[in-house]
């Protein structure tokens, strides 16, 4: 019986270490990068959405080209 429970022990950790490498090379793959996600918000976002969102960015730019002039 202890026999047994070794054998299962073995197998178990075998598949167990298996799933766990197969697991981190998919993900280092990229295969759960959900790609369509970027897309799909740009299609539902509103367009007072999109304009916010274009304004932050600008703001944010200025910021930077501020910060980058000041340290010059």
């Amino acid at each position: 019986m202890d026999s047994v429970l070794q054998l299962e022990l073995i197998v178990g950790l075998f598949i167990s270490f298996t799933l766990i490498i197969l697991f981190v090379a998919s993900a280092k793959k990229g295969n759960f990068d959900d790609q369509k996600r970027m897309m799909d918000g740009m299609l539902f976002d509103s367009p007072d959405d999109l304009r916010s969102a274009v304004d932050k960015e600008k703001k944010q730019e200025e910021m930077r080209s501020k910060k980058a002039s000041k340290k010059s």
